[in-house]
């Protein structure tokens, strides 16, 4: 959908009333532009609100929120400093959490908020090399190599990750827009499906039985991932619906309707319909890939 601020150009409503079809395209071009550019604006304007504690201090929360690109683990310095203990592993119901944007955890568990989590001391993470490593995988996707990505100085893959961490649009869009301007056609677009276990039985409250043990993969999730063509064969943009029942037939049967499944991205419901090249342009994470939760 068109952004409400999108700003339209006196010049561009003063031409002829036949204008040039090169006019028309470059008008269309333009406005395609400001939509896109300000639909991923507002992806990551968005931001999440969260109430941590640490299992020696129970009623003494920080409270912070974290934009939707961002990781969890960048806030693990300055609760190191708050509880005075080392923290290092976040969890939600007694489920640790893996290193995954703030974005995608939360279309995984939909929590409600604010987001109420527990950290610990546990397993450390080099959270900037997944994140570049995840980069040129999606590069290698997209274009059969990573050419793009690897031949970028260091400083332009630094700027890249420091702005995630900074939540600077504008200086990670500079380096994404190059990343994404390859000389080839896209052969593939970078998709993760992601597919939540069942969450445990719970038994009747008026029930006076203890609580089950909760399974070894409560909390857990299944990552399908496969080449996805951008095209069809004949060269139309390749459809989301088309890209489920290819890969996840039994889950999505028809390419057309959400009859047994759908998919959540960004907390919204993806329509079936959607181009896949424009759904990477405009809502991939800022690692390249998009990452699709399984609603059943």
């Amino acid at each position: 959908a068109a952004s409400p601020h999108c700003h339209v150009r006196d010049d561009l409503i003063r031409q002829p009333t036949n204008p040039p079809r090169q006019t028309i395209t470059r008008s269309l071009r333009h406005a395609a532009a400001v939509m896109s550019a300000s639909i991923s604006q507002i992806l990551w304007d968005a931001r999440i609100p969260l109430h941590i504690t640490h299992p020696s201090s129970p009623t003494t929360p920080f409270i912070a929120s974290v934009p939707r690109f961002s990781y969890l683990a960048l806030l693990l310095p300055r609760l190191s400093a708050f509880f005075g203990a080392a923290c290092s592993s976040f969890h939600f119901e007694d489920v640790q959490l893996r290193n995954l944007a703030a974005g995608l955890l939360v279309d995984l568990y939909q929590p409600s908020l604010p987001w109420r989590l527990t950290v610990s001391d546990g397993v450390g993470w080099d959270i900037g090399d997944t994140f570049l490593n995840c980069v040129k995988e999606a590069d290698f996707v997209r274009n059969g190599n990573a050419n793009q990505i690897m031949k970028m100085s260091k400083e332009h893959t630094t700027q890249l990750w420091n702005a995630v961490v900074d939540n600077d649009y504008a200086s990670f869009n500079k380096v994404n827009t190059r990343l994404l301007d390859a000389p080839t056609a896209l052969k593939h677009v970078p998709v993760r499906m992601y597919i939540p276990s069942n969450p445990p039985p719970t038994a009747p409250a008026a029930t006076p039985v203890p609580d089950p043990p909760k399974p070894a993969d409560a909390g857990s999730f299944r990552v399908v991932q496969s080449l996805v063509p951008a095209f069809g064969p004949d060269r139309r943009p390749r459809l989301l619906g088309q890209a489920l029942r290819d890969m996840m037939p039994r889950l999505f049967p028809s390419s057309r309707d959400p009859v047994l499944a759908g998919v959540v991205l960004h907390g919204a419901a993806v329509p079936f319909e959607a181009p896949l090249g424009e759904l990477m342009k405009e809502a991939a994470y800022p690692d390249g890939w998009l990452c699709l939760v399984v609603v059943v």
